[in-house]
């Protein structure tokens, strides 16, 4: 998990979100069905490519590049559920790009006394470190440990990715620390940095090797 930034809300939003809410409001007021196409109407391309941008095509939660549309998952980071936070299904500002095993994990648990650490209000520098290709919260700080419980943040499939990408990171840290060419030796260097970039796969952990490595 990495530190995001939020960008300008898609125009789509902005001119639709009150009315949305309102009927949306109005029909669960009601005991009333709400219609697919008002419930998910946040689900739409402009709004997919402005989360795209502000998380580099990964999940704001694990990191997984999300760039197919079967694996976009637009995240409420406050439960849209009716008994949870409605009104903030169409802010923008509530919502995320997330992989479908983190979304689902997440799920509706939200506790406002203890709430999932967010990437966008939080630095996650500050709420967990990287041991390898694993991700654990730091001791005593209860937000960030439900959130690797919850989304569960070191699942198997998660930990042999991290492990296989950080494996291609230490091979280009040990082609650096073996080159005697300043020259060349400079040009790998910038190489690795760039494989630890914020747009590049499982970052957190890997910018923690480099920077133990280097």
């Amino acid at each position: 998990m990495i530190k995001l930034n939020k960008g300008n809300e898609p125009a789509v939003l902005a001119a639709n979100k009150v009315n949305w809410t309102a009927q949306l409001r109005a029909l669960q007021n009601a005991n009333q069905v709400v219609p697919k196409s008002l419930a998910t109407s946040y689900n739409q391309d402009e709004v997919k490519d402005a989360l795209r941008v502000e998380c580099y095509s990964k999940c704001m939660y694990c990191e997984s590049k999300v760039e197919h549309i079967s694996d976009l998952h637009i995240e409420h980071i406050k439960p849209k559920a009716k008994d949870k936070f409605p009104d903030l299904t169409f802010e923008y500002e509530n919502l995320g790009l997330a992989c479908p095993v983190c979304n689902r994990g997440k799920s509706d648990t939200y506790d406002n006394m203890l709430p999932f650490i967010n990437p966008y209000v939080d630095d996650p520098t500050n709420h967990f470190y990287a041991v390898g290709a694993f991700v654990w919260a730091k001791p005593g700080d209860q937000r960030a440990k439900l959130t690797e419980n919850e989304i569960d943040l070191n699942r198997s499939d998660l930990i042999e990715t991290r492990g296989e990408r950080m494996k291609t990171i230490r091979e280009l840290i040990d082609s650096f620390h073996s080159q005697t060419n300043q020259t060349l030796k400079e040009s790998i260097k910038k190489q690795i940095l760039k494989e630890v970039d914020k747009d590049k796969i499982y970052s957190f952990c890997c910018k923690t090797l480099v920077d133990s490595a280097t």
